[in-house]
């Protein structure tokens, strides 16, 4: 049977480098694509939201999509993404199409099976004014209905023909194994035989290329790969391995040109550290997302255990029921409005001023191992009583902790640590300065929140929060603080002391009497 390959590269490797590639690195990707027997070559995502700060092969456009096109050769078809999620309506697609569909062979959609009918809808309109753009869907989470024979055929009887050219089934979590999807896509393809299907697999459990050569063996139309396997999370199956295995007698390429490209890809991975691992084939198994996964591991830094352990908490639990122990050690909170101090460096450069000038009743509490170490750096002494808040695995981070003076050497009066996380270290530290929380790997400002709001203080403030625009961790710290401030702000009053990334109202602590220590 015939077969066809579609790279998705740029468009899933993305996910890794916010959609920006370096234009050496494209030139020489089109190049080579031109020249290997890779059918269909899709370049990243064409989006109609313009508020993001994600790159070009997120943001396609008419001019760079038309370079593409002659940058590849006649039969090979330009494709891109849309993110479903982004469509509310047939208007905003005819919209972003006019702008883009001159250079566009293809447009796929990533689609929630329950999301089906929805969109289906929306691209029956558009393909009437867009009838030579073939349009695809992508079907996702394969692995939570695949054993549902009926379900399956029920899903793909909804889609016609002659509006749909093809659709890919999806294995999204990375979990299903070759003889399953052997089984299932001969059983589907026997059944649909007037349906062009393709597959798409991550490798979370370093099964992606065997899945791949399964369903293709099992009479599959379209596989998707990527160079290196490059792609979200794990990743996906190999580019290069799969044309090894299935079109070897049709490439005719210098291999000095496709393994200094290889070469180029092999060096990203090895700085982003995508492919199966055991974090990703837990996810796979547990069924958690790969994407909250990959913020976890690769932009916060969490030991595996600590991410699965997040991820399931998240889950299981109410974030409104969150307990803590001890949390009577605290009380004088209500007294005095608390002072969140965020990590961000500009405490070390600013902080001598503010907290020699600052109201000793204050109580002060450090958010996290940044403010923790920029707090020392200072080298003072204060009188206002100062809190620790420690969450998720950052506890290793101090290695200071492993002093049994720890607390008072440092001018720290009371710890807040998650339970999970107790250290033999934090265990030898008198009880009466610790209070204990049941969450997982909660961000800070969400959790102090939750202590406050038990404790029914009424307001917050918080200092040095300037946030981290150069880092993808950075960046998704910041996501995660700003979802944690919209709950915050439903149930206390929250103002800045200093310049903040947050959308908050900040205060002249210099211009208020009640913030000023008066001698």
């Amino acid at each position: 049977m015939n077969y066809k390959i579609l790279d998705c590269t740029l468009r899933d490797g993305g996910y890794y480098t916010n959609w920006n590639f370096p234009s050496s690195l494209v030139e020489k990707y089109l190049s080579v694509m031109s020249k290997l027997p890779v059918d269909e070559v899709e370049i990243g995502y064409i989006s109609s939201n313009t508020v993001d700060d994600k790159g070009l092969f997120y943001h396609l456009n008419k001019q760079y999509l038309r370079k593409i096109k002659k940058s590849l050769k006649k039969n090979q078809k330009v494709c891109c993404m849309i993110n479903a999620k982004e469509i509310k309506n047939y208007n905003q697609l005819i919209k972003l199409l006019e702008k883009n569909y001159l250079y566009l062979d293809v447009v796929r959609f990533a689609i929630d099976p329950k999301q089906l009918n929805f969109f289906f809808k929306i691209i029956k309109k558009a393909k009437k004014k867009f009838k030579r753009i073939s349009f695809r869907i992508n079907l996702m989470y394969l692995s939570k209905w695949y054993k549902d024979l009926n379900y399956t055929n029920k899903l793909l009887n909804k889609i016609d023909n002659n509006i749909i050219d093809e659709i890919a089934l999806v294995d999204s979590y990375g979990s299903l194994k070759p003889l399953e999807t052997y089984n299932f896509f001969k059983k589907i393809i026997g059944t649909n035989k007037d349906k062009k299907i393709g597959c798409h697999f991550h490798n979370n459990c370093g099964l992606a290329l065997a899945n791949t050569l399964s369903a293709l063996d099992a009479g599959c139309y379209t596989a998707d790969s990527t160079l290196k396997g490059m792609g979200r999370g794990a990743g996906n199956a190999e580019t290069e391995l799969l044309l090894s295995i299935k079109k070897t007698k049709k490439i005719n390429i210098s291999s000095y040109d496709f393994d200094e490209l290889l070469e180029e890809f092999e060096i990203l991975k090895n700085k982003m550290k995508w492919g199966s691992s055991f974090s990703y084939s837990c996810t796979a198994i547990k069924g958690f997302s790969q994407s909250e996964m990959m913020d976890l591991i690769q932009k916060r830094r969490l030991d595996t255990s600590v991410a699965l352990a997040a991820i399931s908490s998240k889950l299981k639990k109410n974030k409104q029921m969150i307990k803590f122990e001890n949390i009577s050690l605290l009380s004088f909170l209500k007294k005095n409005n608390p002072i969140l101090i965020g990590g961000a460096d500009s405490f070390y450069n600013e902080g001598q001023i503010f907290l020699k000038n600052l109201n000793k009743k204050i109580p002060i509490i450090l958010s996290g191992n940044n403010a923790f170490k920029n707090f020392i750096r200072l080298k003072m002494k204060v009188k206002n009583k100062i809190i620790l808040i420690l969450s998720g695995s950052e506890i290793k981070k101090i290695h200071e902790i492993k002093n049994k003076n720890f607390m008072k050497k440092n001018n720290i009066n009371y710890l807040i640590i998650e339970k999970d996380f107790l250290s033999d270290e934090i265990r030898k530290i008198n009880k009466s300065s610790i209070v204990l929380s049941e969450s997982v790997a909660l961000n800070p400002l969400h959790l102090i929140g939750k202590l406050l709001i038990k404790l029914k203080v009424k307001k917050l403030n918080l200092a040095f929060f300037d946030g981290d625009f150069n880092s993808e961790k950075g960046k998704i710290v910041m996501e995660e603080t700003e979802e944690s401030l919209k709950f915050i702000k439903n149930n206390l009053k929250v103002e800045s002391l200093t310049k903040t990334f947050l959308k908050l109202p900040v205060i002249n602590i210099w211009n208020n009497d009640k913030l000023l220590h008066t001698n």
